[in-house]
């Protein structure tokens, strides 16, 4: 499938525009660079391209911030997240997938709006908080491929700091990424081309995120939760008008 340079360029700013999300949240980049990229290519490009550039993405942030990672905690939601996300491509398989984005957008932005109304633990997250909410990420991400909101609500609800909440949902999300690339391969979705692709893009996402690590360090904690919520606000909008405009 031949690609104009004009269509591929403008991708690569997308790209970087989306990663310097991740670099600044933790989180977001599959979110913005999904329907933005798929402005120019077409989808049957867009989607593997993004799952392919999330293991770099990944890569580069879970270095450079390990030692704020809580690793108990990533490897926690991901050892319920990983099993949950075949139930999830079961489970859209019977339901139609306008409607699972109904459920899914309604349920992220309520979510949303108890946070910002004051809702928090005021304690850091326990074991069996990590292991269901990443258990919904996982179930979400084969539903409708969103893997995000679980698991980023309970986070900012808890008394951990911007630095430690950032690292530790970078690693978690390079993880069911690595797991979504695998299935990608499986089932023939990724391929030479997208991978081929995908390297094109990758100075634009590590230019991007390195941009929102500087970015990062220049807010404070409660500027980077205002941040992440509305990052996830928007995502349950998307997800809900998708929904109602595929229904």
């Amino acid at each position: 499938m031949t690609v104009p340079w004009e269509l591929a360029a403008a991708g690569g700013v997308f790209i970087a525009i989306a990663s310097f999300l991740r670099g600044l949240t933790g989180f977001g980049f599959a979110i913005a660079a999904t329907p933005l990229l798929a402005l120019v290519l077409p989808p049957a490009l867009a989607a593997p391209i993004i799952v392919t550039l999330q293991i770099p993405a990944g890569l580069q942030t879970v270095a450079t911030d390990w030692r704020e990672t809580d690793v108990r905690a990533a490897l926690l939601a991901c050892l319920g997240g990983l099993p949950a996300i075949l139930p999830g491509l079961w489970l859209v398989s019977m339901l139609p997938a306008e409607t699972m984005r109904l459920v899914v957008g309604a349920v992220v932005i309520l979510s949303t709006i108890l946070l910002s109304l004051g809702l928090r633990l005021g304690r850091g997250p326990r074991t069996q908080e990590m292991l269901g909410t990443g258990a919904m990420s996982g179930f979400l991400m084969g539903a409708v491929a969103m893997a995000g909101p679980p698991v980023i609500v309970l986070l900012l609800a808890t008394n951990w700091s911007a630095g430690r909440c950032r690292a530790t949902l970078s690693l978690v999300f390079f993880t069911l990424g690595c797991a979504t690339f695998a299935f990608g391969l499986a089932s023939g979705v990724v391929t030479f081309e997208t991978t081929t692709l995908a390297a094109l893009y990758a100075p634009g996402l590590f230019l991007g995120q390195w941009l929102g690590k500087i970015a990062f360090m220049r807010i404070d904690g409660a500027r980077y939760r205002t941040i992440s919520l509305a990052t996830v606000a928007a995502t349950g909008v998307i997800v809900l008008l998708r929904g109602i405009v595929e229904h």
